[in-house]
């Protein structure tokens, strides 16, 4: 059995993180068997990092996550490429990360675990050239196309069905994702940028896409849009507007995606 907590757009530094810091130090003394962490981007707010030296990788990680000796694997979301993105990358390799704690070895990679392989990627897609956009989605495919592990998790920041502020895919990203599922398949999609939680199944795939963004951010309810427009006949199975994480298990049969609130409140469970 692998067990781990996922969350995204952490690094707030603020109350909101620490109370999602104290459920999930209360869900890995409760669970001994979790054994990482995967946050989904955003990881630095509000501007990301200058480079390795640069405090804020102390206090919106390190000071915030002192009682959590687990590894963390991430990935990059819109606001880690508000200064030097690639700094996230450099610290894993860095001096100040001997613990090997923080985890983002390459800007997409894929991280293998017991029963499964997660794929992280970056949806930071207005970002790039199309030659870039290529390149990860042949290395993406091509990672998926090796795994031997039962459950293929795929990892970004963006989303790519929402019913919160940001809504879907936008078009780059939207087409990445088509063209890496006309080659591939994936059990389900994790990200986070919107500030909720919420399960919706792709209606064209049929794919569940799971939003976590409550790691450190509020929700802010003026952006709620649960009266939009069903597209492609995607359906929506949970939602909830409070900070938590989701606790994700699996073995060779099946996989658990459990989502909590900031109190440790049960909220939603999906096995696959």
């Amino acid at each position: 059995m692998f067990e781990c907590i996922i969350v995204g757009d952490t690094g707030s530094g603020n109350e909101d993180q620490i109370k999602v810091t104290e459920s999930m130090e209360k869900l890995i003394h409760k669970n001994k068997s979790i054994s990482s962490v995967i946050i989904v981007g955003d990881n630095i707010y509000p501007d990301g990092c200058n480079d390795i030296h640069d405090e804020e990788f102390n206090t919106k990680f390190r000071d915030i996550y002192k009682n959590i000796d687990l590894p963390f694997y991430l990935c990059l979301g819109n606001h880690d490429y508000h200064n030097n993105a690639r700094s996230q990358i450099e610290y894993t390799y860095s001096q100040y990360n001997r613990d090997k704690k923080w985890n983002m070895p390459k800007q997409w990679y894929t991280q293998s675990f017991p029963h499964c392989d997660m794929f992280f990627i970056d949806t930071n897609f207005y970002q790039f050239p199309e030659s870039v956009i290529q390149k990860q989605l042949s290395d993406t495919i091509k990672s998926i196309k090796n795994s031997k592990k039962r459950w293929k998790i795929l990892c970004g920041h963006h989303t790519w069905r929402s019913v919160g502020g940001h809504g879907n895919a936008e078009p780059r990203h939207e087409e990445f994702m088509d063209n890496l599922l006309d080659q591939v398949d994936i059990d389900i999609y994790i990200c986070g940028h919107d500030h909720c939680k919420s399960l919706i199944h792709v209606g064209k795939y049929n794919i569940p896409t799971l939003v976590i963004g409550t790691g450190g951010k509020s929700y802010d309810e003026n952006l709620v849009f649960l009266e939009k427009t069903k597209y492609d006949n995607s359906q929506l199975d949970f939602f909830s507007p409070n900070l938590g994480v989701c606790h994700m298990k699996c073995d060779n049969k099946k996989l658990t995606l459990t989502c909590y609130n900031e109190s440790l409140q049960k909220e939603y469970s999906i096995s696959l």
